[in-house]
């Protein structure tokens, strides 16, 4: 038996492997971006040390995220020059790194374990919210950071146990919590999986990652004043339509707990009907336009089948006592990584910051998979063909979903190009006017880079590819 369990894990290794390196080369094809990494960059070049850019990065109003700017100055140093090599180099090893965790939290002992965690590889990548983890760098895709965090932290939860787990688990969580907010997950990933039974965490980790978080929360709300994001901070999605953060004053100002609770709810949705998008029923609002477009179909086909699979299995795992099998432990730690990440995100809705969600939900359904097929071995013919149309018609749409992530890193490393191309050298670039000489040399060296590389043209972005890929 041992023999064939590793093989069964071998072959997923091997696809994820495939997977990994395939996304990998199509990021090391993109130059970095100029919204939101050159104005960084700039601020990481005028900064002494790593050090004064953590301190600097801590005062923030709404946000505290002093290790975030702190990582963009150590690898801007790290650089010495070679800025697309070393960023985009770390963002390959985060996505890679994400791929290995995401395979080492799936028990894979037996042909029904190695299709669904096949099944869940297509899914972890077909999310909407994957695409955030590789299209942007801010120049550092942070929201990558944090899926990291949260799959080390269930690898961890999985071991046999020790004190230097529960070292590691601590400073894992206190490096997710000072990067972003939703750092915070990572507790609560080690939390929900003591409580159900994995004790690669011991309760004195628990309790020492219980007190960073408290001294997080007294550091950031008392003795730096740091608040939380209010309604002014960005735009967001409320039914069918984006509003800007004037719209919401306007609307929410007196009530901003409905929205807030709009927010949470739509959070929920999203991750498991894959609507709406960033607050915003992209679907509903194409319909009554009387044009559907191919991708949102797509998106249903694969969304609803897989979670009406976790929701029978949730209920299945609850009737039959299954909350402590393996399987039942990473469907409910899974569920409940996704509502946390829903509360989290009350402030306003954003792709990006469900992330943890999206990699999380892909281990629920390779949960739901396991305890189906296992159901199948002793059901009738009709339920067991239920079963198979609905993976069939739910994986093919997966499938179809992550081989468009290809295009879209496509597209976007032209649009960065573009970006490059039309960035006046001498002008207002972004994070402010920049006109001494060691500025000046960053943004053309960045410029010089981005021009000369090769990128896919628009010839080889068709329509039939946006429609079905697009955003």
């Amino acid at each position: 038996m041992a023999p064939a369990s590793d093989g069964h894990a071998r072959w997923v290794w091997l696809l994820a492997a495939i997977f990994a390196l395939a996304i990998s080369y199509d990021l090391l094809r993109m130059p970095i971006q100029v919204s939101d990494s050159l104005g960084e960059m700039l601020d990481a070049q005028a900064s002494p040390s790593v050090w004064q850019s953590f301190v600097g990065a801590s005062g923030t109003h709404a946000y505290f995220r002093p290790l975030r700017i702190a990582q963009i100055k150590l690898l801007f140093d790290v650089a010495d020059g070679h800025y697309w090599l070393v960023y985009r180099g770390w963002h390959a090893l985060l996505l890679c790194a994400a791929f290995a965790l995401f395979v080492r939290s799936l028990p894979v002992a037996s042909r029904e374990e190695c299709a669904a965690a096949a099944f869940a590889l297509v899914v972890f990548m077909g999310t909407h919210t994957f695409s955030g983890v590789v299209r942007e760098a801010f120049p550092i895709n942070h929201f990558l950071e944090i899926v990291v965090a949260c799959l080390l932290a269930l690898s961890l939860a999985q071991s046999r146990g020790h004190w230097v787990v529960d070292i590691l688990g601590t400073v894992v969580f206190a490096c997710a919590a000072l990067t972003l907010e939703s750092g915070v997950l990572v507790w609560v990933v080690f939390l929900c999986a003591r409580l159900l039974g994995l004790r690669g965490a011991s309760w004195r980790g628990i309790v020492l990652m219980t007190a960073v978080l408290a001294g997080y929360l007294v550091l950031r709300l008392y003795l730096l004043d740091v608040g939380t994001p209010g309604l002014s901070e960005r735009s967001s999605g409320f039914g069918l339509e984006m509003l800007d953060p004037a719209e919401l004053e306007e609307r929410f100002g007196r009530r901003p707990l409905l929205f807030y609770a709009y927010n949470v709810g739509t959070s929920v949705l999203s991750i498991f009907l894959g609507e709406p998008q960033n607050g915003a029923f992209v679907a509903v609002r194409d319909s009554m336009g009387g044009s559907v477009p191919a991708r949102v179909v797509l998106g249903l086909l694969a969304a609803v089948p897989t979670t009406m699979l976790i929701a029978w299995a949730a209920l299945h795992a609850w009737r039959q006592r299954r909350a402590f099998s393996r399987t039942g432990q990473l469907l409910l730690v899974s569920l409940a990584v996704i509502a946390a990440n829903a509360v989290l995100s009350y402030a306003y809705s954003k792709n990006e910051i469900l992330t943890p969600s999206g990699a999380f939900y892909a281990i629920a359904a390779f949960s739901a998979i396991v305890m189906v097929l296992e159901r199948c071995r002793t059901s009738r013919t009709g339920f067991r063909a239920a079963i198979l149309a609905m993976l069939v018609v739910s994986g093919t749409a997966w499938a179809v979903k992550s081989a468009g992530i290809h295009y879209l890193l496509s597209r976007q490393a032209a649009r960065h190009r573009f970006d490059w191309a039309v960035l006046p050298v001498l002008s207002q670039p972004t994070g402010g006017a920049r006109t001494d000489p060691k500025s000046l040399a960053l943004i053309e060296s960045l410029r010089e880079s981005a021009i000369h590389a090769r990128v896919p043209g628009p010839r080889d972005h068709t329509q039939w590819m946006e429609d079905l890929w697009g955003d």
